[in-house]
């Protein structure tokens, strides 16, 4: 397993757990209602691709942490 790896998916896993999750403190839930004769709103999307990204990174998080502790065991 190259070097590079384990860090970038410590680091990499937690920035990007981070930056999602204050994606979905900012981004509100339901989107508002619009004015009479307004086009329909938005749907929720992006708040699902935002919690399938803080998903991805938390487990690239624990992977990264996991796999550094068993690299360190072996040496």
């Amino acid at each position: 397993m190259p070097n590079w790896l384990i860090p970038t998916l410590k680091w990499g896993g937690i920035a990007v757990a981070v930056v999602f999750a204050i994606a979905l403190f900012v981004v509100p839930g339901q989107p508002d209602t619009p004015a009479a004769g307004a086009a329909e709103a938005s749907s929720a999307a992006p708040v699902v691709v935002y919690w399938v990204l803080l998903v991805i990174g938390v487990v690239a998080a624990v992977a990264g942490f996991v796999l550094g502790g068993r690299q360190k065991a072996s040496s």
